[in-house]
């Protein structure tokens, strides 16, 4: 599995769910927020959409530099990538996974995700 795994198919397996995760913040920002946050009500609901549409955004700036820097060449800077990608997928399941486990919001679905990306890298970035 190291030669089909290569660090080059695993920022770019990360760029692809990034990215349709974008897209689904921006084709469906407020069916995302009634299911995420089925309390929200007016004006509270209003923000948490907006909000979607600004992290749809964020998740494909994020989308779009992850694949791209998967095309360099150096297997020390695909390194450096993937401790940066095994950071923020860590840090991104830890704040929804908490923000579910607390009832703040439904986000269980995307905790996986984000558990799921974790794993991924890590395991290339450990097998190596």
């Amino acid at each position: 599995m190291k030669n089909i795994l290569s660090y080059k198919r695993t920022l770019t397996i990360c760029a692809v769910v990034l990215t349709l995760i974008s897209l689904r913040m921006h084709l469906d920002p407020a069916g995302m927020t009634e299911n995420e946050f089925p309390y929200a009500k007016g004006d509270a609901f209003d923000i948490a959409v907006t909000i979607r549409h600004l992290l749809g955004s964020l998740l494909f700036a994020i989308a779009s530099i992850t694949f791209f820097a998967g095309r360099v060449e150096d297997a020390n800077s695909q390194q450096l990538i993937l401790n940066g990608c095994i950071l923020g997928f860590a840090v991104m399941f830890i704040t929804v996974g908490t923000m579910t486990v607390t009832q703040v919001a439904n986000l269980a679905i995307a905790a996986i995700v984000f558990a799921v990306l974790t794993a991924l890298c890590l395991y290339k970035r450990v097998t190596h």
